[in-house]
């Protein structure tokens, strides 16, 4: 593992500075061997050096718990991945009959429901219930985006469901089966779900990046009422976790014990080589199939990848909303000293039939609509983002607008940067056999074509 510590240290620093991000922390398993790094500070204002056991948010790697426990309950015949959830629920909750567990814990439910994010603030006024159980007033007699298991979109509401279910099977706040089914038999005795059980912990602090490239703490901004996530987004996306516990989790999830349908693709997402097992997103690395997660918070990034042909699993914490672009960077060090080449990846222009099929606007529900125009450059496209009109109280999450865009095969738009060097899928597109092009997957979110 020395050869990995050496390699980050050499490199991680400057890659901070260079986007502006505060902090960092990296957790590689290797061959059975661990390496714990932390690179930066925790906070703007005051600063404390990150460490492996500094907590950080995770975003949405929360949701491959989630996966976990449903996997194992599945397992003992306690639900049915294939059965619908409605009569699981309260009565009179108002979902679809059609929709199964499977379909929530895979996104492809069709539950949009984007408003739980736009109308948080309001939704979470005056300490009103923010329990999962609430949650589904909110949202559950809204119309779908498609016919149950027809298609795919990411879906943070979806989530909230599945593990409502959990909650109705067990009997138990879901907080408690995470701590039962999860946490304690990883022996993550350092991850939690709430403010209070990490104030006298080293915690790192949200922060953005101002104008001129430099970070800047965030305090009090997003759509949950201060710092940490409400209760009905702590399965999808509110626990609190280190670079230390999450290579225990990595290590448990692949023990024999472990639920068996995790890694099994149990839907397409509709891009290829994408698919995605219990909440796993399986996809390749460096050529290699790997399941993976990403996580983004107000003010956190994070990545978690299993590479089992490499018996290598690899953790990036960062506290800054750019910090996106610091695991990329950080995971092309780690598979390249992991495989002795670095990633390639085919990139090309776009041809005249493609720009065409793929110019227009789109729409993206509760963010606005994204449009697709001729770039600069012969062969790139560039994207034209207009947020969508907002009312008091609701909150936005502001789309990018990278200028240049190029293919990677088959159906995936890539985002260059102004020297021409890749900086991260932009989105990708669903191409129909005449060659149309019906909608995008933003950020993984469906977004059809409008007229």
């Amino acid at each position: 593992m020395s050869d990995f510590t050496a390699l980050l240290d050499e490199h991680v620093p400057e890659i901070l500075e260079r986007h502006g991000v505060p902090g960092a922390a990296v957790g590689i398993l290797a061959d059975g061997e661990t390496a714990l790094l932390g690179y930066g500070i925790t906070n703007l204002a005051h600063s404390l050096p990150v460490d492996p056991d500094t907590i950080f948010q995770i975003g949405s790697i929360s949701k491959t718990m989630l996966g976990f426990v449903i996997g194992r309950l599945a397992d003992q015949h306690l639900v049915d991945l294939d059965g619908p959830v409605a009569p699981l629920l309260p009565a009179g909750a108002g979902l679809d009959e059609r929709i199964t567990l499977r379909q929530l814990i895979t996104h492809t439910s069709g539950i949009d429901a984007q408003n739980m994010i736009a109308d948080a603030p309001a939704l979470l006024a005056g300490h009103a219930d923010d329990s999962v159980q609430a949650s589904l007033a909110h949202f559950a007699r809204r119309p779908l985006l498609f016919a149950p298991g027809t298609d795919y979109s990411y879906s943070g509401p979806g989530i909230m469901v599945a593990a409502a279910v959990v909650e109705r099977v067990t009997g138990r706040h879901y907080t408690d089966v995470l701590q039962d089914e999860v946490l304690a038999p990883a022996g993550m005795s350092g991850t939690f779900t709430t403010a209070d059980q990490v104030v006298t912990r080293r915690v790192a602090a949200p922060h953005g990046r101002t104008a001129d490239g430099g970070p800047t703490l965030l305090v009090d901004q997003g759509w949950q009422r201060h710092w940490q996530l409400p209760g009905w987004d702590v399965p999808g996306g509110g626990v609190l976790s280190s670079a230390r516990d999450l290579m225990r989790y990595a290590a448990h999830v692949t023990l024999p014990g472990a639920p068996s349908g995790l890694f099994h693709p149990h839907a397409h997402r509709g891009r290829a080589g994408h698919d995605i097992g219990l909440a796993w997103m399986l996809e390749e690395r460096a050529g290699r199939a790997a399941a993976a997660h990403d996580g983004l918070t107000i003010g956190y990034a994070s990545r978690l990848v299993l590479v089992p042909s490499l018996h290598l699993a690899y953790a990036v914490l960062t506290n800054s909303l750019e910090g996106a672009a610091v695991a990329d960077e950080i995971e092309r060090l780690i598979l390249t000293e992991a495989t002795g080449e670095p990633p390639v990846r085919e990139l090309r222009g776009i041809d005249g039939d493609l720009a065409e099929a793929l110019l227009g606007t789109y729409d993206c529900g509760f963010y606005g609509t994204i449009t697709l125009v001729r770039g600069a450059r012969d062969g790139e496209l560039r994207l034209v983002a207009e947020p969508a009109r907002t009312e008091p109280g609701q909150y936005v999450i502001e789309l990018d607008s990278p200028d240049r865009l190029v293919l990677a095969p088959p159906d995936t738009l890539v985002a260059l940067g102004e020297e021409g060097d890749p900086l991260g899928d932009a989105l990708s597109f669903v191409r129909e056999a005449d060659g149309t092009v019906r909608a995008l997957r933003y950020h993984d979110r469906l977004a059809r074509r409008l007229p």
